[in-house]
């Protein structure tokens, strides 16, 4: 399976360089019948500035671009569903666990954990949960405020999504690295799928800019979560 992060004309000049291997992969999942999902975001800021791009642009670009999109799942998401101080070391591992204890528990974001529990999954990867809260204030109150979520706008829902990894492996590009691409990873993971990113077909904002590694690979220690079926929509 294939996951297309976020390659739409709001952000084509990121991965203007990417397009043309971007066409090859696209041509040849088409070819092998490997199943695609292409998510991107459709979002307003508060103060109503565009920050995505509706469908029907995408499509029109796409067919421009001439990316291969027929049988091609696409997915409307939101974005910023963790924070960025929660994005690395073992704080991304908290990060982690905790859109894992969403994910079982029905939940939407930290804010409606219990403070026991949220010390209980950080005194897991820290061995004290003290010390984090202290060490780490800012990312601690961001934590208990609700700065850890599912993505609240995402067709067919969260859980349903997930149950489609439930086979093989998972190959995820796109961007931002550090940013929407990340928390797709993040989502996986908690969620318990295998999945690895082609970094070759990743693209970053200029500061998140580093030599590229060939692959990136992540894989569960808990079983996968199984749900109800999801289906491709043709475009």
């Amino acid at each position: 399976m294939l996951l297309c992060i976020d390659f739409q004309p709001s952000y084509a000049e990121a991965f203007a360089s990417t397009l043309p291997p971007l066409r090859r992969r696209l041509r040849e999942a088409a070819r092998k019948q490997e199943e695609v999902h292409f998510i991107y975001n459709e979002v307003y800021s508060l103060e109503g500035e565009e920050l995505g791009d509706p469908l029907d642009r995408i499509l029109t670009w796409g067919r421009k671009e001439r990316l291969t999109l027929r049988n091609v799942r696409m997915l409307r998401k939101n974005f910023g569903w963790v924070s960025h101080h929660l994005r690395n070391g073992s704080s991304r591992r908290i990060a982690v666990l905790i859109l894992r204890h969403l994910l079982h528990q029905g939940l939407s974001s930290s804010s409606e954990v219990s403070s026991p529990e949220l010390e209980q999954i950080v005194a897991s990867v820290e061995g004290d949960s003290f010390k984090f809260r202290s060490s780490f204030p800012e990312a601690w109150e961001e934590i208990t405020s609700g700065a850890i979520a599912l993505p609240l706008v995402f067709e067919g829902g969260v859980l349903p999504w997930l149950h489609g990894f439930r086979c093989g492996d998972v190959e995820i590009i796109g961007g931002f690295r550090e940013r929407c691409l990340d928390e797709i990873c993040m989502l996986l993971e908690a969620g318990g799928v295998a999945c690895h990113v082609n970094e070759s077909l990743t693209y970053s904002l200029p500061d998140e800019m580093r030599e590229p590694v060939p692959l990136r690979l992540w894989e569960p220690d808990t079983e996968s979560l199984f749900f109800s079926e999801v289906g491709l929509i043709a475009v």
